[in-house]
């Protein structure tokens, strides 16, 4: 039911998100704020905006987590990213995303993360061929625009980087173009700033502020059940992964290859954070696990199996949040 529902190409799949997420973050309206902390300029924007009420931050927050939902969903899709169309990271976003239990649910990571996914499609659109300095420019400016969100986003640009080494001859302005866009973006935000009488300006103490909400805690037992169900899903996800990836052709190659330098950024970024603060945004894991983890459920063979997966992957969200 579940895995025939996803596995299609039928646009109206989209619509289910409508559903599962506020059924997975209802919570959010009625938890605590987002507390006062040091906060990058976009993100304290948009928290000023927003104000001390829990119920527009967490409709704020859903807002984003459904936003990215189709982000990644199109990504998916328009980036092959699998063999075939399908919605299934519609359904595996926010049930991963809901597995790690967050006492707050906005916080500058997710806010930052949409511009990101932004970014990598505007990097990715580059082909061997052709023009490509104004999709990298581009993809600066955003991922300059996430970091004014949540800092460590600037990190990212290596993913530009890497794209661009694995899809493109080498051609050193095309390297240049990223870290121009990013810098021109912290340079516009230092001048506002500055004409507005708030220099000095140190977004470092932002990276190591504890009072940010981040992965909460949970029991060990649950930590167990948790990983029980997730490790064997992600190794079948990885094993299928590795199969259609050695039978693609080199552009698909390519677009793969991009995405796995992003996942292998965020993973750096989530150990430099963890580092700092002994927890991280579980957004930061829950983007790369659930595009890799569609893999997972796009065989023929055990579907008994994969329908399984998904509705004991979907309860355990569902108690992850409600219990």
């Amino acid at each position: 039911m579940l895995t025939g529902l996803f596995r299609s190409n039928q646009p109206a799949v989209l619509l289910t998100a409508l559903v599962l997420v506020p059924l997975l973050f209802a919570g959010a309206f009625t938890g605590a704020p987002v507390p006062e902390g040091v906060h990058m300029v976009l993100f304290q924007v948009l928290l000023d905006k927003a104000g001390a009420s829990a119920a527009v931050q967490g409709g704020i927050a859903i807002g984003l987590v459904l936003i990215l939902t189709l982000q990644l969903a199109s990504l998916v899709n328009n980036t092959e990213q699998t063999d075939r169309r399908n919605h299934l990271v519609v359904f595996l976003f926010p049930v991963l995303f809901a597995l790690f239990h967050r006492s707050v649910l906005l916080d500058p990571a997710l806010a930052g993360m949409p511009l990101v996914i932004w970014a990598m499609r505007r990097a990715w659109s580059i082909t061997n061929v052709g023009p490509a300095l104004g999709p990298l420019f581009d993809a600066g400016l955003l991922l300059g625009l996430a970091a004014l969100v949540y800092l460590p986003y600037t990190f990212l640009v290596v993913v530009v980087w890497a794209s661009v080494s694995v899809i493109r001859p080498f051609q050193w302005r095309e390297y240049l173009m990223p870290a121009l866009g990013a810098a021109v973006v912290f340079y516009l935000a230092w001048g506002v700033l500055h004409l507005n009488g708030l220099t000095p300006w140190r977004p470092l103490l932002t990276v190591a502020d504890t009072r940010l909400p981040a992965l909460e805690a949970a029991p060990w037992a649950w930590r167990w059940l948790r990983a029980g169900v997730l490790v064997p899903v992600l190794l079948a996800a990885l094993y299928e992964f590795t199969v259609s990836y050695q039978r693609g052709v080199m552009q698909v190659k390519n677009l793969r290859s991009s995405f796995l330098a992003l996942g292998a950024a965020l993973s750096v970024v989530v150990g430099g954070v963890y580092a700092l603060n002994n927890a991280f945004p579980p957004v930061l894991l829950a983007v790369p696990v659930s595009v890799v983890a569609v893999h997972g459920f796009l065989g023929n063979r055990r579907m008994a199996l994969r329908e399984l997966a998904l509705w004991v992957l979907l309860a355990l969200a569902l108690w992850a949040q409600w219990t």
